[in-house]
């Protein structure tokens, strides 16, 4: 009796089709990885963008609350007193702080692009003077770009109600070419300083 035994093993077929069905496999896989990598890197972005807006806010927020005479709209002189801007905001204000008598004021800069490090094509940033309004520091970062920022400020001719600031923020994060994210902020302050 002749017993005949053959070699157990894949075909041509068999194999072409495993490595077919492996490339599909790790196409899909390695698309989601990538995927996942870019919404990570994003949400890096964007969070050390917001950690900056907060930061400006939290510096503008604190400054504010220590100090006196609000001006609302450091355009209007003279500074050196209160001035209320309930209805109409204003993007300038003016107060003086608590442990100095120079004038800080905060402003928006729409118009110059080297000042607030961005493109001349879109400028937008919060700028802050501790001069009185001769010289202007930028407290945003260069990724973002501030459409408005409104201040309403009420109280400061009164000597029942405690001067507050409301401060209004809107703007863009500049993510990359394709992409951004636009925010919008606010915040009130109230004067710690009673007036006396």
């Amino acid at each position: 009796m002749l017993k005949i035994t053959y070699n157990k093993g894949f075909t041509l077929i068999e194999m072409m089709v495993s490595v077919a069905v492996f490339t599909i496999v790790m196409t899909v896989a390695l698309g989601a990885l990538l995927s996942m990598s870019e919404s990570d890197r994003k949400a890096q972005t964007i969070k050390s963008v917001i950690n900056n807006i907060n930061f400006s806010v939290d510096s503008m927020s604190r400054s504010i609350r220590t100090g006196y005479i609000y001006h609302c709209d450091s355009a209007v002189s003279p500074v050196t007193s209160p001035r209320d801007c309930t209805g109409t905001p204003s993007t300038s204000f003016a107060y003086r702080p608590a442990d100095s008598l120079n004038t800080i004021v905060y402003r928006l800069e729409t118009s110059n692009a080297a000042l607030c490090g961005q493109p001349a094509s879109r400028v937008g940033c919060i700028v802050r003077s501790v001069d009185g309004g001769l010289n202007y520091s930028p407290i945003t970062s260069a990724e973002v770009y501030i459409d408005t920022l409104n201040f309403y400020v009420t109280g400061t001719a009164s000597a029942v109600i405690q001067p507050k600031v409301t401060i209004l923020i809107s703007g863009v994060v500049n993510m990359n070419a394709e992409q951004n994210s636009v925010f919008n902020l606010q915040t009130s302050v109230t004067q710690r300083l009673y007036d006396q």
